[in-house]
């Protein structure tokens, strides 16, 4: 379903850059996190496709990626006859994908390019050897990883103490974007019934019964490009 990060699936580069891109610190200090630009002086500048997958479950990382720009999709397998999905976690401008490269153990999760993304490639060699001279930069990569740690614990409260529409009602919250919407309203990131239900863990008809209802009920409008806005308070219970 996806395509490998292969040379082949990078945009068109030049010595690693893109032509006329800007330098990494202008790149970086863009996306709001200037403690890691120590970090990210360490890398070079790569573009990817869409629906590329950057990170395959199992496998052991050599490097790390500072995403500039482009969101990407983290997401584990299961290991059955019929394998699943379920999305842990999104990620965007200002965050590290692919921390456990750093010890030199296999990634627990696979990683997936929702949009073109910029990244900046940091190795694992370089990554350690900054982090050992620059210990603030290394606490905010530790920040990250503990952050890391508190989502993956609370997408597995969710998944094993909380119903379908619990779980539901918070990804449409934890989603929205209101800076967008002129009249208040919460704007949802564009996600079809099939990622839905890849987020909480149930079959895309749950997710699709559930929206069909919030739709009748006025709680939720659908918009162009599967982009769902939240009209007014949601439901308790379904």
């Amino acid at each position: 379903q996806w395509r490998s990060a292969t040379a082949s699936a990078l945009l068109p580069t030049v010595g690693g850059m893109k032509k006329n891109s800007p330098n990494i610190d202008s790149l970086w200090l863009g996306t709001g996190q200037p403690g890691l630009l120590t970090l990210a002086r360490q890398g070079q500048v790569r573009h990817y496709r869409k629906h590329l997958l950057l990170i395959q479950q199992g496998d052991i990382g050599h490097q790390i990626y500072l995403v500039v720009a482009g969101r990407l999709r983290e997401f584990s397998v299961s290991q059955d006859s019929k394998p699943r999905e379920i999305t842990l976690s999104l990620w965007g401008a200002g965050q590290l994908v692919g921390a456990p490269a750093l010890d030199g153990g296999p990634h627990c999760a696979s990683v997936v390019t929702l949009t073109p993304v910029v990244c900046v490639v940091v190795s694992r060699e370089s990554a350690l050897a900054v982090m050992q001279h620059t210990p603030a930069m290394a606490m905010d990569v530790l920040k990250m990883a503990l952050q890391r740690v508190r989502m993956a614990t609370e997408t597995t409260r969710r998944a094993l103490f909380s119903d379908a529409y619990s779980r539901l009602t918070s990804l449409l919250q934890g989603q929205m974007d209101p800076a967008v919407d002129p009249h208040g309203d919460m704007r949802c990131h564009p996600m079809t019934h099939a990622q839905m239900a890849q987020h909480i863990g149930c079959s895309r008809e749950m997710v699709s019964r559930i929206m069909k209802e919030l739709i009748t009920g006025g709680y939720v409008v659908r918009e162009r490009d599967r982009v769902y806005r939240i009209c007014k308070r949601l439901p308790e219970r379904w």
